[in-house]
């Protein structure tokens, strides 16, 4: 299984030169991604699948880019998306979400002869939505024509409230109310495009805020009247500036420190969606595999299960356990487990395959019951929903089984752990403690579909 956050865009500036002969309307501007994502989940499957927790008409942009990855291959994937950008926001939510498709695919049949280098990935993208080869490239980038042509700029570390009232706007509602015509002309004020990008090249966040701006914000007003007010509010509530992105409905602001951010965001709980973020001047934290292992596999956990009790478990379990691991015989019961009768091992690799850096691993036991003998991730790449990735895959593979529930055991001791499995649905089955060792103290517990 592929797991890739999507993640959604804002646009620091955005100008409407000219509508072109073609129907598309020329802009100009620069766009930053956001640390806001939606989750998206790629398996292999029989036929292209689209499952998610927020309703999708049939043709949306995932299967969009899925058939487009997939044509002629008579290969199938199933795509379940867990939404948690807003639509109708100008957030580039779809267009986040096609472009995690496309890249999670060319991960996922790599060595298939599927795979595609960045500039088929780039078309295959502008074929879906025009903002899709940004949210591939992810970054600071002015972005012109119909936003596909992209020049990486610096970008600058923001804090950011981001809001949405009750109403989207319409994109394509919007564009057509704009009465623009086929003379080149910029609607925002003179300098503007190069204001924005002279404070980025010296990460002015002051020069930033004063050239922020976007054209088609006037139009929205007359579409959705509480975008001025929420642009309005966002300053008094300490905005260093605050501007609607995209084509709306939703309005950004910029803060001095995360704590500003959140304190604002008490005073919008009027709104439908008020989310604290940041910008990711890179492309963000990268994909995930949930690789099948093997026996061959077996130092590599042996060597990553070490690395999880040096940091998780020292201090619980006897020191002499681990300063006395003897790499050579650990490696030999990994490779017992995985050799066992109902055992599938799992390797996580963060980054993209073949170059993925290992970060955990995953066991699971199916004996007519299914249970999880060991869930390891390195602490570096904890609280990035890679656990929660885990899962997803661990109850896909219960529905595919027509299991009901699956169990684990944590240590009694392992709170971060055992918060983690409160988290996910996990309900208390047994408790077993007191023991002199707190090795052997140990919980029980349930999690349901």
């Amino acid at each position: 299984m592929i797991f890739i956050n999507a993640y959604a865009k804002i646009n620091l500036l955005l100008d409407v030169l000219y509508k072109r002969p073609d129907g598309y309307h020329e802009l100009e501007g620069i766009m930053q991604s956001v640390s806001l994502c939606d989750r998206v989940f790629i398996r292999p499957s029989e036929d292209i699948e689209i499952v998610s927790d927020a309703p999708l008409p049939y043709s949306n942009t995932c299967r969009r880019a899925a058939e487009a990855f997939l044509a002629g291959s008579g290969l199938g994937a199933r795509i379940t998306v867990e939404k948690r950008i807003p639509s109708e926001a100008g957030l580039g939510g779809a267009s986040a979400d096609a472009a995690a498709v496309l890249g999670g695919l060319n991960e996922l049949f790599r060595g298939s002869g599927l795979e595609k280098s960045p500039s088929e990935l780039m078309a295959l993208g502008l074929s879906v939505g025009a903002d899709v080869p940004f949210c591939l490239t992810g970054g600071c980038a002015i972005a012109r024509g119909v936003g596909e042509k992209l020049t990486p700029v610096r970008g600058a570390e923001l804090p950011l409230l981001i809001v949405r009232g009750p109403r989207g706007v319409s994109t394509g509602r919007l564009f057509s109310s704009l009465g623009v015509g086929s003379e080149m002309r910029s609607r925002l004020a003179p300098g503007s495009l190069e204001s924005a990008f002279a404070a980025l090249d010296a990460g002015s966040v002051p020069g930033l805020c004063a050239a922020l701006g976007n054209a088609l914000q006037p139009a929205a007003e007359e579409l959705a009247p509480e975008i001025g007010e929420y642009v309005r509010r966002m300053r008094e509530a300490g905005a260093l500036s605050a501007c609607m992105t995209g084509s709306g409905a939703a309005v950004f602001g910029i803060f001095a420190g995360e704590a500003e951010a959140r304190r604002a965001k008490e005073r919008f709980a009027d709104c439908d969606f008020a989310q604290v973020c940041r910008t990711l001047c890179g492309p963000g934290e990268p994909l995930v595999r949930f690789r099948k292992g093997s026996a061959a596999d077996a130092a590599l956990t042996a060597k990553l299960k070490l690395a999880a009790w040096e940091t998780t478990y020292r201090g619980i379990y006897p020191d002499e356990l681990i300063d006395g691991w003897d790499m050579e015989e650990r490696t030999r019961r990994e490779a017992e487990k995985f050799a066992s009768p109902g055992m599938e091992g799992f390797i996580i690799e963060s980054g993209a395959a073949p170059n993925g850096t290992p970060c955990g691993f995953l066991f699971i036991r199916d004996d007519g019951e299914l249970y999880i003998p060991a869930l390891y991730l390195l602490r570096e790449y904890r609280g990035r929903g890679i656990g929660g990735a885990a899962f997803r895959l661990i109850r896909d593979i219960c529905r595919e089984r027509g299991h009901k529930s699956f169990t684990c055991h944590c240590n009694a001791h392992n709170l971060p752990a055992l918060a983690f499995y409160a988290r996910m649905g996990g309900t208390e089955l047994s408790r077993s403690v007191g023991h002199e060792n707190k090795r052997d103290d140990q919980i029980s517990l349930k999690f349901g579909l």
